[in-house]
């Protein structure tokens, strides 16, 4: 009998779900007395569905493309319920939010794509010197056994992981000119960005450095490899392994993070987008931004995902 219950049907699924849009999506606006009645059925629709929904997801005979449309048929109807009971203007919001005849106007997706390129600049300069300070004051965290050295790099940690980048680059850029120091937007970006990002990876480098296990720099230093050696050739090659999937989350957090130059007017994505905004008083180079920074990231999260099913198991 459980068996019988919890066994997939995908048939009665499909129709129950097709029955469910219709009625979410066809029947007519209901007022009075049959507002109740209106919601009784919605509701009925989302039992009558889960109750065969369920059944589909617990069967692990079920193919797992079955299991795939039948979550995406569930989000359907939960967007047909929005769209049916939500007090919207769908109208006003189409065109203040997507309204791609603002982004065809001449000159207004190249100044998109202008943006792109130059976050992603910001990124891959921001990146390249991150990596290079946080693994210098990683390596000399783990080899160097000077305590006042090793103070100041943990006080460097701890301060520049604490404060929030956008706050430090709003204080480099408006004091940095008052010291003599005048740096371009885009240089005091990478900056600040460096210096926040690098306190991070100080952290994932030392992290994967420790997790290598000290017999073997004894072994390395005992046939007369010297402690940079024994970092360079033994340790830092097997390191960067294990370390490989935490760092390619910071480097997706730190190509978000372009977005909070634009308050020191880098004309990156969002800064544009902000600009364009204001020139056609709507919202949809926003939208636009977005979209970008998801073709960019998108590709980034998956070989992060395949990256993280190869870490070291211990």
């Amino acid at each position: 009998m459980n068996g019988a219950l919890t066994k997939a049907r995908p048939i009665p699924l499909a129709l129950m779900f097709l029955v469910g849009v219709g009625y979410l999506v066809a029947a007519p606006a209901t007022s009075g007395i049959f507002v109740a009645i209106d919601v009784a059925a919605t509701a009925a629709v989302f039992v009558l569905f889960l109750f065969l929904f369920i059944p589909v997801q617990a069967d692990k005979g079920a193919p797992l493309w079955l299991q795939n449309v039948s979550a995406l048929a569930l989000l359907l109807l939960v967007a047909a319920a929005f769209f049916r009971w939500a007090d919207a203007d769908w109208g006003r919001l189409g065109y203040l939010f997507f309204n791609f005849e603002v982004m065809s106007r001449p000159g207004v997706m190249m100044r998109m794509l202008s943006g792109l390129w130059i976050a992603v600049q910001v990124f891959l300069f921001s990146l390249v010197l991150a990596t290079l300070l946080g693994m210098f004051m990683a390596v000399v965290r783990s080899i160097v056994n000077d305590a006042l050295l090793n103070f100041f790099i943990d006080v460097y940690v701890d301060v520049f992981r604490a404060i929030p980048p956008i706050v430090l680059l709003l204080v480099t850029y408006s004091a940095l000119p008052y010291s003599g120091i005048v740096l371009s937007p885009f240089a005091t970006g990478v900056v600040a960005l460096t210096l926040v990002e690098a306190a991070y990876l100080t952290e994932v480098f030392r992290a994967g450095i420790e997790a290598i296990h000290r017999n073997q720099v004894l072994s390395a230093r005992s046939i007369g490899l010297t402690a940079w050696q024994a970092m360079r050739l033994v340790v830092l090659p097997q390191s960067v392994r294990i370390v490989l999937p935490d760092y390619s989350n910071r480097l997706i957090g730190l190509m978000k993070r372009t977005a909070e130059t634009s308050v020191i007017a880098i004309a990156e994505i969002l800064k544009v987008a902000q600009d364009l905004q204001s020139q056609f008083v709507n919202a949809t180079p926003l939208i636009v931004g977005a979209l970008l920074y998801m073709v960019v990231l998108f590709p980034m999260t998956r070989i992060v995902s395949r990256v993280e099913k190869t870490r070291p198991r211990t």
